[in-house]
Parts: C-alpha cells; structure tokens; sequence
C-alpha cells in the first residue's frame, strides 16, 4: 500500500474516544472547546435596562441563548448599537461642548433613563433622539446631566464589567487560538468542534469591541422628571419615541416576558432632533388665535404624526461604507467552518 493509500485510509477510518495520553485526548479537546466558547460568549454579553427583576433575567438569558445559537446576529445587534451611541453623540455635540460621550449614548441606548409619566407611578423609556431634542431646543441643560443619571462616575459606578474575568477570558482565547495556528502551520488537523470554537471567538470578539464602552449588567435606571413643555413640543416630543413597548402605564400590571427577547430599534431620524423650525414656532405662539391658525396648528402636528412608522429603511446603516461590513458579519460565523473544508471527519458523530 503506498502513502497516498495509506493516508485515504486512515482519513476515512472510524474514530472513537481517545484517552488521555502523552497527545490530546477527546475529553482535553472538547472541555477546552466549551470552557472558551462559555467565556466568550459570557463575557460579551450586554444586556439592556429592564425594571422589573424577572424581565431583566430572562433578557440576560436570552441574549445568552443567542449568542450560542446565533452569534453572528448577536454580532450585528452590537454594530446596530455602536452605531445608534455614535450617532447620539453626533447629535448631542453642539449643545454638550462634545462633553456628550459614546458611553452617555450606549446608556440612552439600553434604556437607562426613564422619565415618569401620569400620577399612578408609571414611567416611559427616555429615547436618545429624545433627549438630544430637548438638549438642542433648551428644554434640558447639559449642566444637569448628573441629576440625569448622566455622570460618568454614576454609570461607571453601577457598571458590572468584572476585570478579572475579561483578563482570563482573554488568556483563554488567545492560547486556544495560538493553539490552533500552531497545529495549522504543523499541518495538523483541527477538530471540528475546534474550527466552530474559532467561529465564536471571532464573533465574540467582534461583539466585545463593538460594545467595549456598554456598561454591563446594570441592575437600576436613573428616573426623571421631564420639564414643562407646550402642547406642541410634548406632540414632537413623543413622535420622536422609537416605540413604546417598554413603556409601563401601571407598575401593578405584569409586563409580557415576550420582550425580553426583543432587539430595540433604530432610530432614523437625523434630521428631527433639531430645534423646532420656525413654523412650529409660529404655530405655537398663535395657537389661541384665529381658526385658520388652529387649521395650520392641526396640520403641522398631523405631519408630525404622519412620520411615525414602525420601522425604517436606515441609510446611514445600509445604503453607505457599512453594508458590506454588516454582510460580512452576518455570515462570518458559517463562513468560518470552511477552514475544516479539506479536513476529515473521523467520527460517526461528525459524519
């Protein structure tokens, strides 16, 4: 039997489980497979601001689910809120001194303000359009955004993000993948749970960079009081909301635990978080005047209303430098497999 036959053959022998011996035996393999896809994903998580203690333990749950059963889409939601933190800095500039930073927005982002609403202790979710719409007509100072719950120190305070953890589980993911680089270059074959073990950590490192300054695990929202505001600025004011799914009218009434699995949207609308134009203004003033100008006022609020939609097409995410990164994200975790393409698959389980 020649080399070439000899090697068919032992490619396409069965294998079973392989003790522990001077080599890696399958116990070793598949321990250190799961110990790093574990850390991975644990420490990448994120979860957003619930109220309630059960929603804000099935939504950590879910999001771990997720990011075992699809990481890639875990991956994604983290450049979806990157993004939405950037752009709350971006519109928050001016009237902040660029004091506004990218972990103000990540904060907003993850619902952790809420303003209180009606006399039976309800309270709605403070978007970050929203708060930048008060910011840029006056309605809110910047001065007061530690009374926001906006100070760096506050949020780092309830920041959950343990050191130590990150530490190992960055020791964890570069020896596993030296590891498999060395075996690589040795012409040694990768298992196949090893080759889906590099696709999470690629994905779990993806997501961490992109929530890198997302506070973690904070347990408790800041509640606030919003300020007097006309007729017409609370109507621009709610239409700016991205939805009030989160928003609770009645403490008393248990909310439904289906949310806990939902991802927040996105937010759109650049060009609304301005100050108010000069029609709004005019209408305003005049709002107690002639028919005419209450005519005028009802089709302003009703254009208002008009562009409240359930969801967009967001072009600053799709239409410009970052579709191809989102392409190449969402099949990052499949396409990672493919380094196992020319490999054999010894065992019954495998094939």
């Amino acid at each position: 039997m020649n080399g070439t036959e000899a090697r068919r053959s032992t490619e396409t022998e069965f294998v079973g489980w392989v003790p522990e011996d001077s080599n890696r035996g399958t116990w070793s393999l598949i321990t250190s497979c799961l110990f790093t896809i574990a850390i991975c994903t644990w420490t990448a998580i994120h979860p957003r601001i619930h109220v309630s203690r059960q929603l804000r333990h099935q939504h950590k749950f879910y999001q771990l689910v997720k990011a075992v059963l699809a990481p890639e889409m875990v991956c994604l939601e983290s450049l979806q809120e990157f993004l939405q933190a950037r752009k709350a800095v971006r519109r928050c500039a001016t009237t902040t001194n660029n004091d506004f930073k990218t972990v103000h927005g990540f904060y907003l982002c993850m619902m952790g303000v809420r303003y209180n609403s009606g006399c039976n202790g309800g309270y709605r979710t403070l978007w970050p359009g929203q708060y930048a719409w008060l910011l840029n007509n006056g309605l809110v100072s910047w001065q007061d955004h530690k009374s926001w719950g906006l100070a760096k120190g506050e949020i780092a305070d309830k920041n959950k993000a343990d050191g130590l953890v990150k530490l190992a589980a960055l020791l964890q993911v570069v020896c596993f993948t030296v590891q498999c680089i060395t075996r690589s270059a040795h012409h040694l074959p990768l298992a196949t749970i090893e080759t889906m073990t590099l696709a999470y950590v690629f994905n779990g490192l993806v997501t961490y960079a992109f929530w890198w300054e997302k506070p973690k695990d904070i347990v408790t929202a800041s509640f606030v009081n919003l300020p007097e505001m006309t007729p017409l600025q609370w109507d621009k004011f709610e239409s700016l909301a991205m939805e009030n799914t989160y928003d609770v009218s009645d403490p008393s009434q248990k909310q439904d635990n289906s949310i806990a699995w939902y991802v927040v949207p996105r937010d759109c609308r650049d060009d609304e978080v301005g100050v108010m134009e000069d029609l709004e203004r005019d209408a305003e003033e005049s709002v107690s005047t002639t028919e005419p100008n209450s005519q005028k006022i009802e089709s302003t609020v009703t254009e208002v209303e008009a562009d409240n939609v359930i969801t967009e097409w967001d072009s600053s995410l799709y239409m410009t430098r970052y579709w191809p990164l989102l392409c190449l994200l969402g099949a990052s975790f499949g396409a990672i497999h493919l380094i196992s393409w020319t490999s054999s698959f010894p065992s019954e389980v495998e094939r």
